[in-house]
């Protein structure tokens, strides 16, 4: 079954980073502690929960298996090559999600710190995770320019271990026995 807009809009795999961004925007821009919001913030964040909760949970069952079909029908008609690469390209985006994640949850605990700015060993954890995930996609994305790739060409070599036997005009060409016997039958004609 074909999912509705709405339906694709709230569950499918490709809008759900969207809403998981906005919520952890939302959550961070109200100081991200659920003691530090008052009573009618944390009711609010409820009701907003779980409106969408529902709406996920009601709409994930069609959007997902209409895009696996989807997938598993475009899948079909491509290389392993042209898999292999857009497997890649969709696990390399991820990374650089989860990337840019760390780095805003570290620069949040850095810049939440009080005016010293002492040392946050989860503001560092948070910020090398980040790092090292984005230099790990750039590695991924660089490595193939750099990486010399073998010739595919096959070279074809053709060698004779023993030398071709010349024949010269002036020999005979002996037949054997059996050709013989077979020329000298005489015809049958019907």
């Amino acid at each position: 079954m074909r999912p509705t807009p709405l339906q694709w809009l709230v569950g499918s795999r490709y809008t759900l980073p969207i809403w998981l961004g906005l919520g952890l925007w939302l959550w961070f821009s109200q100081g991200g502690d659920w003691d530090k919001l008052r009573q009618e913030q944390q009711l609010a964040f409820a009701i907003l929960g779980g409106m969408f909760a529902i709406a996920y949970i009601k709409s994930f069952p069609t959007v997902f298996f209409f895009e696996r079909e989807q997938a598993l029908y475009r899948k079909s008609a491509i290389s392993p090559e042209e898999r292999w690469r857009r497997q890649t390209v969709y696990q390399i985006f991820f990374l650089v999600l989860v990337a840019a994640a760390l780095l805003y949850a570290g620069f949040h605990y850095w810049k939440n710190a009080p005016e010293p700015q002492p040392a946050s060993y989860k503001a560092a954890a948070a910020g090398v995770g980040g790092v090292s995930l984005l230099a790990g996609a750039a590695y991924v994305t660089i490595k193939p320019y750099l990486v010399k790739k073998p010739d595919t060409a096959q070279k074809l070599y053709v060698s004779c271990p023993l030398p071709l036997p010349t024949r010269t005009p002036s020999e005979a060409l002996e037949l054997p026995d059996y050709c013989r016997r077979v020329l000298t039958k005489p015809q049958v004609t019907l």
